[in-house]
């Protein structure tokens, strides 16, 4: 049997168990793994990660993935619920491509400071202090599943941003 086959029988029998004489419960029998526990392919340390006092005194959370000294530069947003550890899915990418992935959270996630009574334009402008102080010449934005980030990012005049996905 799988584990997962083994998993849906201790579950199945945790439900049409029927009590014990003396009014017990009988537990399910433990599930044991037919073959070596799987590692995950994405980055789950944290080393890539830092943060960056914002003029406000705020901190803004991000980290870095793929080629850290790529020449082109992209800058991801997480969705909701999310976090800067999202985009370790495309560490890989970069370093294949050369590319690099900056993650940032969004105030009150992660390792950024809340910002009560925030605009929508706000982290747009934390954003673009981030690439000033990492010195990004040019750079891109990716927004996960949330058009009002990729409107916020877009609106903002910058002569270093090339484009929104």
């Amino acid at each position: 049997m799988s584990l997962i086959s083994d998993l849906k029988a201790a579950i199945l029998r945790l439900f049409t168990s029927s009590p014990t004489p003396d009014n017990r419960v009988t537990p399910p029998t433990a599930a044991t793994p037919t073959s070596s526990p799987h590692t995950c392919r994405f980055r789950l340390d944290t080393s890539s990660s830092g943060t960056l006092t914002l003029p406000d005194g705020r901190e803004l959370g991000y980290a870095q993935y793929g080629s850290l000294t790529g020449p082109r530069a992209i800058l991801y947003q997480h969705g909701f619920p999310g976090s800067r550890l999202e985009a370790a899915s495309w560490d890989e990418l970069g370093l294949k491509y050369g590319v690099r992935i900056i993650a940032t959270d969004r105030p009150g996630i992660g390792l950024s400071s809340p910002h009560p009574g925030r605009t929508l334009l706000d982290h747009a402008k934390d954003v673009e202090f981030l690439a000033e102080d990492l010195g990004l010449e040019e750079y891109c934005v990716m927004v996960r599943m949330d058009g009002r980030a990729a409107v916020s990012l877009s609106s903002r005049p910058s002569s270093t941003l090339t484009s929104v996905r």
